[in-house]
């Protein structure tokens, strides 16, 4: 097994891990918060997962800058993490499949 395989599978799991995580934290300090805004607020936040919370984070960003920088991070994690398995996950197969034949 190439060594260099594993370093791709190991930071791919580990910027899913990290990101989600950080997504779930900052999703679950936006979502009951907005609740006490009213319906304006919650109704955007629980029909769009990701981007309800990230707005209601921007528009009272002095009280919920955390779980704004949490959610935003988390998501560049992610969009990271997909593009480097999209980007770099073909040479890797390429390179598996070579050794298999």
């Amino acid at each position: 097994m190439d060594a260099w395989f594993l370093v791709f599978i190991f930071t791919v799991a580990i910027l899913i891990a990290v990101g989600g995580a950080l997504v779930l934290v900052g999703y679950l300090g936006t979502l009951p918060a907005s609740f006490d805004f009213g319906w304006l607020y919650w109704l955007p936040a629980m029909l769009l997962p990701v981007l309800g919370p990230l707005w209601f984070a921007g528009r009272h960003w002095s009280d919920f800058a955390r779980p704004g920088k949490q959610l935003l991070f988390g998501v560049l994690l992610l969009a990271l993490a997909v593009g480097l398995l999209y980007g770099a996950g073909p040479y890797f197969v390429d390179r598996m499949a070579a050794g298999v034949k």
